[in-house]
């Protein structure tokens, strides 16, 4: 009081009282503080001595000109001021501001309005924004973080006197909050049509309508492009490919997925990694005629990059231009002397091109090929399959030794007997005959990791050789049976399952299956693979009820344990398969006719889910979905199904299907579409499936 008080009011103080003595030196401190006066504000502090009850001052004011340069010593000034002294209002605003990243806004809320202010005005923080930083630090306060929703709202309350930055953290919230679109207007200013529909995109992607968002993805290219803004227009097609597609095999998506990434490098060619994304695409779909153009594109800008090059070489392999192969990878190699993957890839180049000199009956130019191959083969495996072509390439004495030490090299019976029939098809010998030549003895059990190895071979197979892979495993499957009563780890064994379920071996896969399940009963990935060995898609149909009830303890496993993969895999396999998966829907014109057929129905519901998916596919159930379940149960399966609209499907069932025992079929079977809205697939492409090219390369892979 002292400090602030009229000089008359002192009067009654003793002359020698300190609070008069070095009251104006306090006063002279405060206004040096107020003029931000470091200097001035040092000399005036000198006048205040440590016993001063003025003495707080001199770290308080001091700390409050260091806050926004020196926040570290600021803190340490005020450390030193005894808590609840008389200047307490004061030393409670630098203790605020100094508090580190967003502290001081939790802190600002304890302030009085004059603490506030004053805080407020240290921070540098404008008048006209100082109340919206007010709510965000009572949102702060709550110590939940706000909602986009939320967040949008407090904007556009106070979007007066905002900057342009508000308004585009507003935008990037919207797709969060579309509703307050018009609100967002009203606020900001209008939205362009092309970015009205990017924020429409994304929140329809946000809410798992990825048909709906797709269509304005596609809306916002055609505007990008017209507004010459090719580079959003690129990226809005590479997003949408990942979100259509993602990850899934080459095979399940159409050619108007693929055309997008084509559009987007028309739009924007120096994108390096669409043209190696767009060349794997091609290669892998076998439409060799699209990947040698892709390849040729790539190479016309990227013509020495190594990721590109190597694309090159793998597309050239992959459609048999061996020489081709093996001129890309040298100027590879030239480009990264130390790339062993080039140096392997180089050596099967030869390697590939020598079965192709055998086949046609010319052992000298597949002698030639196989000295350059082993120039560069690194591992002792192929350089030994190496030999094995030599002992391929002819049927004399010399050449049936080369073969017979190949086979001594080659690590166990099986794997042996693996390769001689699998390269034997490859030539074009007689593999019974080889096998013979070969002197193999195929009695007897195979180590286990001679199995393993030969489940890598097969999965490092392609598509194009799986006659060869069933002529092969016709003469090992009494072999690899066998082997199934080996020691093997649940990894080993179920890496094995896995592969042979991909290749439909059911003969073998049981074998291996019914071991595990011997070994890990209450694996319920076993139960699954053994039932699924033993009956296939039929087993709705086939099994037993002992195996029935198996199959649903084993399901009540894995939703305990969260095997979701699993799950999906049993429900699958315990419903009907679909009943008009391969007929035309022009089938069922007739009313009448579907009507009747409604009428046999399964009263189980989850078969019924599984009709209807089958009848109508993934959109027809997440359609009937979205009208049953709230917002609460159905918006965390979309997210967890990450666009993948089969996937979003099989877990509404699931969830349906424990949901709703006592469900009201009538009201589902009222219509031809089971009281559904009729579905509206995506269009699929009718463009004819691009034929396996062969070996008569044109232009860059022209041997």
């Amino acid at each position: 009081m002292a400090l602030t008080a009229p000089d008359s009011a002192l009067a009654q103080l003793a002359a020698d009282s300190p609070l008069r003595r070095h009251r104006a030196a306090a006063q002279a401190a405060i206004a040096a503080c107020c003029r931000g006066d470091l200097a001035d504000l040092d000399e005036q502090l000198r006048g205040i001595p440590f016993r001063s009850p003025y003495r707080d001052l001199r770290f308080i004011l001091k700390a409050l000109l260091l806050i926004g340069n020196d926040a570290a010593q600021a803190a340490g000034l005020i450390a030193r001021v005894t808590v609840d002294g008389p200047f307490e209002k004061l030393a409670a605003v630098v203790r605020a501001g100094v508090l580190p990243g967003k502290g001081w806004l939790l802190a600002l809320l304890d302030l009085d309005e004059e603490g506030r202010y004053l805080l407020l005005e240290i921070k540098g923080c404008p008048e006209n924004r100082r109340p919206l930083l007010l709510e965000v630090a009572a949102l702060a306060r709550n110590g939940v973080p706000p909602t986009p929703t939320g967040v949008v709202d407090l904007l556009l309350r106070r979007s007066r006197g905002l900057p342009a930055t508000a308004a585009r953290l507003c935008r990037r919230l919207l797709p969060y909050a579309e509703k307050r679109l018009a609100e967002y207007r009203n606020a900001f200013g209008p939205l362009g049509e092309a970015e009205s529909e990017r924020i429409l995109a994304l929140a329809a992607q946000c809410r798992g309508a990825i048909n709906h968002s797709e269509s304005h993805w596609l809306h916002a290219v055609r505007l990008f492009s017209t507004e010459e803004a090719p580079l959003q227009a690129a990226l809005i097609l590479r997003h949408l490919f990942d979100l259509i597609v993602g990850d899934k095999d080459a095979s399940d998506y159409d050619d108007e997925c693929t055309s997008w990434l084509e559009r987007s490098l028309e739009l924007d060619p120096d994108d390096r990694a669409t043209h190696l994304k767009l060349i794997r695409l091609h290669r892998q779909g076998r439409n060799m005629k699209a990947a040698r153009a892709s390849v040729e594109t790539a190479l016309a800008r990227f013509a020495n990059d190594p990721a590109v090059l190597l694309e090159a070489v793998e597309t050239a392999l992959a459609g048999n231009a061996f020489k081709k192969a093996v001129t890309l990878a040298k100027r590879l190699l030239d480009l990264d002397p130390i790339n062993s993957k080039v140096r392997a890839l180089i050596g099967r180049a030869h390697l590939s091109h020598a079965r192709k000199q055998i086949r046609l009956h010319r052992p000298e130019a597949a002698g030639k090929e196989l000295d350059l191959a082993d120039v560069w083969l690194a591992t002792a495996n192929e350089r030994s399959v190496s030999k094995l072509l030599r002992g391929l390439s002819a049927d004399d004495a010399r050449a049936t030794v080369l073969l017979r030490e190949a086979v001594g090299e080659l690590g166990g019976r099986l794997l042996a007997a693996w390769h001689v029939l699998l390269e034997s098809i490859r030539v074009g010998s007689q593999p019974a005959g080889e096998l013979r030549r070969a002197a193999l003895d195929l009695s007897g059990m195979p180590m286990p990791r001679e199995v393993l190895t030969v489940m890598h071979a097969i999965n490092a197979l392609g598509d194009n050789e799986s006659k060869a892979l069933r002529t092969v495993l016709d003469t090992l499957r009494a072999l690899l049976k066998r082997a199934a009563a080996g020691e093997f780890s649940e990894s080993e064994r179920i890496s094995i399952c896995e592969t042979l379920l991909r290749r439909e071996e059911r003969a073998l896969l049981q074998a291996y299956a019914d071991a595990g399940l011997r070994r890990w009963p209450e694996r319920p990935l076993f139960v699954y693979l053994a039932t699924f060995a033993k009956h296939g898609q039929g087993a709705f149909f086939a099994m037993s009820e002992r195996e029935r009830q198996a199959l649903e303890g084993a399901l009540k496993k894995a939703l305990e344990d969260g095997d979701q993969r699993t799950v999906l895999r049993i429900r699958d396999l315990m419903g009907p398969p679909g009943y008009f998966s391969g007929e035309d829907s022009d089938d069922f014109d007739d009313d009448d006719d579907f009507g009747d057929l409604v009428d046999d129905l399964p009263a189980n519901p989850r078969e019924v889910f599984n009709l209807l998916m089958s009848m109508g596919g993934p959109n027809e159930v997440i359609r009937m979905a979205r009208e049953i379940l709230p917002d609460s149960k159905f918006r965390p399966l979309e997210h967890a199904a990450g666009g993948n609209r089969k996937k979003l499907a099989e877990m509404l069932i699931e969830l349906l299907a424990e949901s709703l025992a006592n469900l009201d079929l009538p009201s589902f079977t009222a219509s031809p579409s089971g009281g559904l809205p009729e579905p509206k697939p995506r269009p699929r492409s009718t463009a004819p499936k691009q034929r396996v090219q062969d070996d008569r390369q044109k232009g860059l892979f022209d041997d």
